[in-house]
């Protein structure tokens, strides 16, 4: 698998490798791979997001998920990736899921990125006057760190 980095920074701590300060509109994260079955997948990462409590969702990471063929250029799948506030960067999370179709030995790229759509509520004026954590009155704040991308097969 190749791995390449658009923004935030690679670094070791909370008991993981990951990337910080990630997530903000021009970052992305990619991987290449080649797919060993065929059939439906989920792709899910593995986050941290302590820029709240877990009782607010101001600051919840939503992320762009696309998968395309490497050799085609066809995209074969896209949806979001949420990642709620877990109230501590230390506290590590699976998000939700973005299916995909794939087929055996095919290559194909992930690509997780922030676009338009990948916006929460810190980012609407109404919450300006928010003040529990990161957002609201500091502005918008879209990061999560990102410690794996997962490719979980469905099976036939």
């Amino acid at each position: 698998t190749d791995f390449t980095m658009t923004g935030g920074h690679l670094v070791s701590a909370y008991g993981r490798t990951f990337y910080q300060e990630w997530g903000d509109p021009g970052h992305e994260l990619a991987a290449t791979f080649t797919a060993s079955s065929s059939g439906p997948h989920l792709v899910q990462a593995v986050y941290g997001n302590g820029a709240g409590p877990l009782n607010t969702g101001i600051t919840c990471a939503v992320k762009r998920v696309s998968v395309e063929d490497v050799d085609s250029g066809e995209a074969v799948g896209d949806g979001y990736l949420v990642m709620p506030q877990r109230a501590s960067w230390e506290s590590w999370g699976d998000s939700s899921f973005v299916r995909v179709e794939l087929a055996a030995g095919r290559r194909y790229r992930v690509r997780l990125s922030h676009d338009e759509r990948s916006v929460n509520m810190s980012a609407f004026e109404h919450f300006r006057a928010y003040t529990a954590g990161t957002g609201g009155r500091s502005g918008p704040f879209f990061r999560a760190n990102v410690a794996e991308l997962k490719l979980l097969s469905l099976g036939r």
